[in-house]
């Protein structure tokens, strides 16, 4: 009878550590709406490396495109009134060097497409 309790326990501790040993699944969460505003963002105020969107209703934020976003259909943001629909990831930053060295947070994108 021990044993059996033993051989119980062992497996509950071997099933639990295997459990949470594994990686957790990555959050995307879903966003969408028209934008109002697109800046681009900089490296060293020279290089550009993706932009920034405000969108609104009905997931109202700031919304960073970068090189590294899935991009689907008519490509990135570009102009203002364009409609955007996708997977968002995590917190990011974006330097609007030309209006001056200010820095934006806002979240990235991970994939999207644009009418």
């Amino acid at each position: 009878m021990q044993s059996m309790i033993e051989r119980f326990a062992v497996s509950v501790v071997l099933c639990a550590t295997l459990l949470f040993s594994t990686p957790s699944p990555a959050l995307a969460y879903p966003f969408g709406g028209k934008t109002s505003v697109v800046l681009p963002c900089f490296v060293f105020g020279v290089v550009p490396y993706g932009n920034i969107s405000m969108l609104g209703a009905p997931n109202p934020g700031l919304y960073i495109w970068t090189p590294a976003t899935k991009t689907y259909q008519n490509g990135p943001p570009s102009r203002s009134g364009q409609w955007l629909l996708g997977l968002t990831g995590i917190p990011y930053i974006c330097v609007v060097f030309p209006i001056g060295p200010i820095i934006v947070p806002g979240i990235t994108i991970s994939m999207m497409g644009s009418s």
